[in-house]
């Protein structure tokens, strides 16, 4: 505490004491530290006590305790000198002076003092970076000269006897290196010392480490490059015995920041004179063979040390060749040589350990490799080899095509002739020759997906492209995809299809191999013949089938891919074959997952059951069998689900949560056949367009047969959330796909849902109802009235429930913010779908204002989701728009713009819809409902909105944005404003409360203005909602009567944008 004050500089009587304790610890140190007690102290009491002489000197250094450094040498018996180092004399100096216990604590406080006063990952105040500035200043002058030669003494006493204090000498200098004159440690005495530790087995690693924080020390270039000379690593690299990984690894270090500093070096064409620049890029291509041995060692540990010069090294080469300069012979070979050992790093190891079918880790099957500790450590360094290698590319694109093609093709040779196998992992008779072992192999498939990914990142990958006599030349910079390359890559697709690899049943052939076929699905366009060859190995043994757990979902998944991609290529002449082939697969049994929102192994299964859909919906397929095979898909999944609804009653069903599993995948898997087809395009009569994609009559009834199974299931077992779920997801898909048929279906489906259904099926529910009215508009009018009240009722249900009881946790608070925002979207779509007249329905009619007020007044004021506020806003000004502005209905709401809005109050006959007799969508929506439009009950619920508009809106509209909690400066409510401004000009271009209704033919006085021309034409005094603002609403408010007019003619001559600007000042200046 005493020395944390002093160290803070707030405690008046804190120097006094610090005076005593120093002198204190000093004694205690010296009377308990000097023997052999020093050993059995606890290690956190002594780096307390370490930690507590740092903070002390921090406190008094150097004004009250200059000799802090001395004093803490002297203590151990190392000489406290100061000057140039001396080998022989510190080699002559009393060994047996020195005190062992004493300098392992000297050291520790020397770390403590770095890490409270140096060390860059501890963050520090302004005030304290400049004390410890101060600090160093001064122990530059002659104390860190001090500490220099206790290092060197340390390490020329202390290497054999102590090698952990010499290993904490060796931290401590690259630590202290950073900040201290590097010729104290760069020197020729200290420098024999620490190249001879490199060849001592306890101490080379760290000696090793210390050189590279020397090496990294930030300098000029052409004092970097003094130093590099100085220390003749390359010199060095070649004495360094680094047979053993972990000093194998500290030596590809010290080799990548030699070469990281010699190419910034070579980079700096500001203070690097060209002969230094020269110099430089000399010694570096000397480093470089160092650098591909350390490389290509065979732990990844040691490879990757040098990653990061290798980065540097190509970008150089990259901006030799951007800058017209050729490479360098040494430099050609680097890239010759570094290339297959890139390719060869690539592989997996030879005693890489895969699971085994029986392991207890795939027995949930979809277990992921990606989870594995291991796989995801190779994966990286798989990305950061490639990374290298499409750097080449760009260097060297003749050598890339060279060692990746000739590499993978020979591969390929080598499986067609010997065959490969899944038991062992190297080639038979070594490298390339005899059977081909499972790493080659898939090395073989891993090149293949590189070389067609380069490609395809070159502006894309165009097969059947290439034209004969083109070469790929020596465009380094081009983006343009060389039809050689292209026409290879499609040789070298063929030769892997033709190797048989794939009948290699071993975990890591199948998903890369399927993956390329999918990937580069191209390629088909151009060899269709190929299809067959690839189809027949997808349901092969070591496809579909596959013997691991964990690889069998993937290439599922990659065969309804497949299928997807090529079903215009006269797939139907494989459909019977295909679905028999895979019948066996579909035999769904529900078991719990372990892995929370999944269901196992059926999440996979359902790509299978969509991939056979897929083969059924194909176009030239026989109807007759298409028939067939669809009862043969369907009449399993109907017979169970008949099975289990007879075999217990509805209550029992509901409490075994095995059955209603089952259930659910039943209905999820009819679903997922359904998703196979296509979507059905519906016009705007309501009948199926007539497309190539269009159901037969039986088709039809087989999916409609499915519908009444799961509307009937869904029914019975509505309160089971997982019945819900499936049956959303399936019927939702049948409206897709049968178009107006599957519409019977949807009361019920919605009626089902909304008496029963939670927070989360709400918001889907709400977007699944949005698509329907967009799709199916406007003869979904009828079904959404009747659901709109149910609906809106649900909705407020949740939200009045929390709002009595409050929210129970921040992830239900954020669920109804959730749902608020679905809620309005919803309303919103309803509107932008043109069916604002099902509120006009007799049954919906008398309940619009209550509908619109608790948007007006609780979700349009809510100031903490601005986004809520915004929709709000825009749906009441979607209402305004619908029953004020044009109330018959001769716009579509999208299209009312200012300009048509003109041309209908100005009563134009050529505005449209109006003096058509082709009904809009409004009005075709308003037929479908049987709802007049001019009758005297849609014009009373008219009156109603407009009166609460008019009551409730417009004041909001000043309201709202004035509230101290509605930040104007924010991007989310400049959204907000804009909505609201949207709002104002639209009720004055209606010119409330005498607004054009009923038959058209009572217009207001004057034509409403068109906002897009300034200055508007007319006598505003005519316009009563500009009456109303300037004469009645604003004044009431305290608005003076000259800011309410000018604020009247800036809403009728500005445009939104100009008004937006206007408005936001208007309320600056009346808060």
């Amino acid at each position: 505490m005493i020395g944390n004050a002093g160290v803070r500089g707030n405690a008046n009587d804190a120097i006094p004491k610090l005076s005593a304790v120093r002198e204190s610890l000093m004694g205690f140190v010296s009377s308990q530290y000097a023997g052999p007690a020093y050993q059995n102290e606890l290690p956190f009491i002594k780096n307390t006590l370490a930690h507590t002489f740092a903070v002390l000197a921090l406190a008094t250094y150097p004004a009250r305790w200059p000799t802090f450094v001395k004093d803490i040498v002297v203590l151990t018996g190392l000489p406290a000198s100061a000057g140039p180092l001396a080998e022989e004399s510190a080699k002559a100096a009393n060994n047996a002076a020195i005190n062992p216990y004493l300098v392992d604590f000297l050291l520790r406080t020397l770390s403590s003092l770095d890490e409270v006063m140096v060390n860059p990952t501890v963050p520090r105040s302004a005030e304290e970076i400049a004390r410890n500035t101060e600090i160093k200043d001064a122990m530059r002058v002659e104390d860190v000269s001090r500490l220099a030669h206790a290092w060197f003494d340390i390490l020329v006493h202390m290497s054999t006897m102590h090698s952990d204090l010499a290993k904490s000498a060796l931290r401590l200098v690259g630590a202290y290196v950073s900040w201290i004159d590097i010729s104290l440690i760069v020197n020729q005495p200290f420098m024999n010392i620490l190249f001879g530790l490199l060849k001592t087995p306890a101490l080379r690693c760290q000696a090793c480490h210390c050189l590279v924080e020397i090496i990294g020390k930030g300098m000029r270039a052409l004092d970097k490059l003094y130093l590099l000379q100085f220390l003749g690593i390359v010199a060095v690299m070649k004495q360094l015995d680094v047979s053993e990984v972990e000093f194998a690894e500290e030596a590809g270090k010290l080799a990548n920041i030699t070469g990281i500093e010699l190419s910034a070096i070579w980079s700096d064409k500001e203070t690097a004179t060209p002969e230094a620049r020269a110099t430089a890029c000399g010694m570096l291509e000397e480093l470089m063979p160092f650098i591909l041995t350390f490389l290509a060692h065979e732990y990844d540990e040691v490879s990757s040390s040098v990653f990061p010069v290798i980065t540097e090294i190509l970008g150089m080469l990259k901006r030799t060749q951007r800058e017209g300069a050729s490479l360098s012979a040494p430099q050609q070979e680097f890239l010759s040589r570094l290339l297959p050992v890139l390719v060869e790093k690539l592989k997996y190891n030879e005693d890489y350990s895969w699971p085994s079918p029986n392991d207890s880790r795939t027995a949930e099957a979809d277990a992921s490799l990606d989870e594995d500790d291991d796989e995801a450590m190779f994966s990286e360094l798989r990305r950061s080899l490639r990374t290298f290698i499409d750097a080449i590319a760009v260097i060297a694109p003749g050598l890339y095509d060279n060692i990746m093609l000739t590499t993978a093709q020979n591969i390929f040779k080598q499986c067609n002739q010997y065959g490969v196998s899944a038991d062992r992992a190297a080639d038979e008779g070594g490298d390339g020759s005899g059977q081909l072992g499972w790493v080659r192999a898939e090395l073989g498939i891993y090149l293949t997906q590189a070389y067609g990914d380069r490609l395809s990142s070159n502006k894309g990958l165009r097969f059947g492209s290439a034209k004969h006599g083109q070469t790929n030349g020596s465009h380094h910079g081009s983006n343009n995809t060389s039809g050689l390359s292209t026409e290879s890559f499609s040789e070298l697709l063929t030769m892997m299809i033709q190797s048989g690899i794939i009948n290699c049943n071993h975990p890591a052939i199948a998903p890369m191999y399927f993956e390329n076929l999918v990937r580069f699905n191209g390629y088909f366009d151009v060899q269709r013949e190929a299809i067959t060859p690839v189809l027949t190995s997808f349901l092969s043994a070591t496809g579909v089938r596959h013997p691991q757990n964990f690889i069998r979902p993937r290439i599922w998944y990659l065969l309804r891919r497949f299928i997807e991609q090529h079903s215009n290529m006269g797939l139907a002449v494989y459909s019977r074959d295909f679905i028999s082939a895979v019948a066996d697969l579909l035999n769904i049994n529900a078991s719990p997952s372990s892995v929370t929102g999944t269901h196992g192994i059926f999440d996979s299964q359902l790509y299978l059951f969509e991939a056979c859909g897929i083969m059924l919906a194909l176009s030239d397929l026989d109807d007759g069998t298409r028939t067939t095979l669809l009862q043969h898909l369907f009449n399993p999944l109907f017979s169970g689900a008949q099975a289990l609804m007879n075999s217990r009653s509805a209550d029992q069903l509901l409490q075994d949560s095995r059955l209603l599993l089952q259930m659910h995948h039943y209905l999820m898997a009819i679903g997922a056949i359904v998703s196979g087809f296509p979507n059905i395009r519906v016009d705007s009569k309501m009948t199926s367009a007539g497309t190539p994609h269009q159901l037969s009559a039986n088709t039809t009834q087989v999916f409609l047969k499915a519908a009444d199974m799961c509307i009937a299931v869904l029914e019975v077992l509505r309160t089971s959330q997982l019945i819900r779920e499936a049956s959303r997801a399936t019927l939702s898909r049948m409206l897709s796909v049968l178009g107006t048929d599957a519409l019977q279906y949807l009361p019920r489906l919605i009626d089902s849902l909304v008496s029963n259904c939670v927070v989360e099926e709400l918001l889907d529910l709400l977007g699944l109802i949005g698509l329907v009215v967009f799709k199916f508009k406007p003869h979904v009018a009828p079904t959404a009235s009747e659901l709109l009240l149910p609906v809106i009722s649900k909705v407020y249900g949740f939200l009045d429930k929390v709002a009595q009881d409050g929210a129970t946790g921040t992830d239900e608070a954020v669920l109804l913010q959730d749902l608020r925002k679905a809620y309005l979207s919803w309303i919103g779509a309803l509107f932008n779908s043109d069916l604002d007249s099902i509120f006009l329905a007799p049954q919906n009619a008398q309940h619009l204002v209550t509908i619109f007020h608790p948007i007006a007044t609780q979700l349009a004021v809510d100031h903490n989701n601005a986004q809520c506020q915004r929709l709000a806003f825009n749906v009441i000004f979607k209402a305004i728009q619908a029953w004020v502005v044009d109330p018959l209905g001769y716009h579509t709401l999208a299209t009312l713009t200012p300009a048509a809005i003109a041309a209908l109050n100005s009563n134009n006959p050529e505005s449209e819809g109006k003096g058509s007799n082709k009904p809009l969508l409004r009005q075709a929506s308003a037929q479908a409902l049987g709802l007049d439009l001019a009758s005297n009950s849609t014009k009373e619920a008219r009156s109603q909105f407009k009166h609460f508009v008019m009551n409730t809106v417009v004041p909001l509209c000043f309201e709202a944005p004035t509230r101290p909690q509605f930040q104007i400066s924010d991007a989310q409510a400049s959204l907000v404003v804009s909505e609201i401004t949207g709002v104002l000009q639209m009720l004055l271009v209606a010119g409330l409360p005498a607004v054009a209704d009923g038959d058209g033919s009572t217009v207001a006085a004057m034509p409403a203005p068109q906002l897009l021309n300034v200055p508007i034409g007319g006598d505003l005094s005519h316009n009563q909602f500009a009456s109303y603002l300037s004469t009645a609403l604003l004044p009431s408010m305290g608005c003076p009567a000259n800011m309410a007019t000018e604020f009247v003619q800036a809403l009728a001559t500005l445009g939104q944008k100009q008004f937006k600007k206007y408005f936001i000042a208007f309320l600056t200046n009346s808060s």
